[in-house]
């Protein structure tokens, strides 16, 4: 005898529900007031990354995909820029006139020069960061190398040479330099490892 009523709230709970619902209406109805998402506003930033191949391992790109580079010739404390005129139309600085962030880098790792030109330029470990003026997709790493003293960076701005980050050392810089397509190298069977987590 007690089961009539008890049905009967639920029947009338489930047109209630059915009556509220539309096609025009999301799950849950439409919010009126209280908190809402936004999306993130990222254009007060520099954005960079990190990317992975076979032959480097982990490297920092730009928002493009290019590789950064670090020149040995630099100075990392404090941090000095030493490519400047034609230098730096080869070896372009990347520019650091907004906050920098990098999906993968250590932040703490992350700073910024001014140039005597007045220009802010990305440093990474003290190193002043450049992208090189041959490279032209991601992917491409025609500055690998050069001159054995321009080096693609690791996320932890160590120099990469031979398929592996070097330490900051200034003994490293007189290693030889290794074409990332060369056949000096034989890439690990193993996979690579997992990407730096900061």
């Amino acid at each position: 005898m007690r089961r009539g009523p008890a049905i009967t709230a639920l029947a009338a709970l489930a047109i209630s529900l059915t009556a509220c619902g539309s096609a025009d209406t999301p799950p849950g109805g439409v919010a009126t007031g209280g908190l809402q998402a936004k999306p993130a506003d990222l254009s007060g930033m520099n954005n960079y990354f990190i990317s992975n191949n076979d032959q480097m391992g982990w490297f920092v790109t730009d928002a493009d995909g290019l590789p950064l580079y670090r020149y040995d010739k630099d100075v990392p404390k404090p941090s000095k820029s030493n490519c400047e005129g034609e230098c730096a139309k080869a070896w372009k600085p990347v520019l650091a006139d907004k906050t920098p962030m990098a999906t993968g880098v250590d932040p703490i790792s992350m700073g910024v020069l001014t140039r005597p030109d007045g220009t802010k330029q990305l440093t990474i470990a003290g190193y002043p960061q450049y992208t090189y003026a041959e490279d032209k997709v991601a992917g491409d790493m025609k500055g690998q190398g050069k001159g054995g003293v321009w080096f693609v960076t690791a996320p932890n701005g160590a120099k990469i040479t031979g398929g592996k980050a070097q330490n900051n050392s200034s003994k490293s810089s007189s290693t030889p330099s290794t074409s990332p397509t060369g056949t000096g190298q034989t890439p690990s069977s193993a996979p690579p490892p997992a990407a730096p987590g900061y």
